[in-house]
């Protein structure tokens, strides 16, 4: 890979290719989260990328299938953070576990929730596609903690309708709008024994009965 003159990333071989997909993700990541799927624009992406944007077409065929790269992508860091589903015998600790890696996600990659608060705030497509995609797997084994957790008579008075997203906005909300927090409250740096003392309070808070 080499730079041109006008500094874009001239892009050449198989090597090169996989860099310029990897830094189109990238640089989308931080466009859509921004300014959502309308608002980002290609040549913003290929500037921030470094690369021609020409190459958005050729690498993703389109805006949109760039996003859903952005989003599988995404999803993909998010996984990485949560024991797999079986893992546990007790809903109790698989639950704190949930917690904990959505909380340590959060805090490193907001841009999954800014990108998703940009589409939940309308009927769309790429809603759509996103929740049956990947958000359903999600609430759908989360709703089954829940519901086992409930029936040990652990959780805390929340409609069931309302707990899992709930359980997220607690767990994304506060660094996904980490411009609003360190504009009333100043710069904010989070280690791991904050970030594991805040995710242990929200499932004492979630979970009450674990002190009953």
């Amino acid at each position: 890979m080499k730079e041109s003159g006008d500094g874009v990333v001239d892009a050449t071989g198989d090597d090169a290719e996989v860099d310029v997909r990897r830094q189109l993700i990238d640089a989308a990541t931080v466009e859509f989260a921004r300014n959502g799927f309308a608002g980002a624009s290609t040549r913003a992406i290929a500037i921030r990328a470094g690369a021609h944007q020409p190459q958005i077409n050729y690498h993703f065929s389109s805006k949109e299938a760039l996003w859903r790269a952005v989003v599988d992508d995404l999803f993909s860091q998010l996984g990485s953070f949560l024991e797999p589903e079986g893992t546990f015998d007790d809903p109790v600790d698989e639950f704190r576990q949930w917690v904990l890696g959505l909380v340590l996600f959060s805090a490193e990659r907001p841009e999954l929730s800014r990108l998703i608060m940009h589409e939940a705030a309308s009927y769309n497509d790429r809603m759509n596609w996103l929740v049956d995609t990947f958000a359903r797997p999600f609430v759908d084994r989360r709703d089954r903690v829940w519901a086992e957790l409930k029936a040990r008579g652990l959780t805390a008075d929340i409609d069931d309708l309302l707990a899992e997203s709930t359980l997220l906005g607690a767990t994304t909300i506060p660094f996904a709008l980490m411009p609003h927090v360190e504009r009333i409250h100043g710069p904010v740096d989070f280690d791991r024994a904050m970030l594991e003392r805040h995710a242990e309070g929200l499932v004492r808070a979630f979970l009450p009965g674990l002190d009953g």
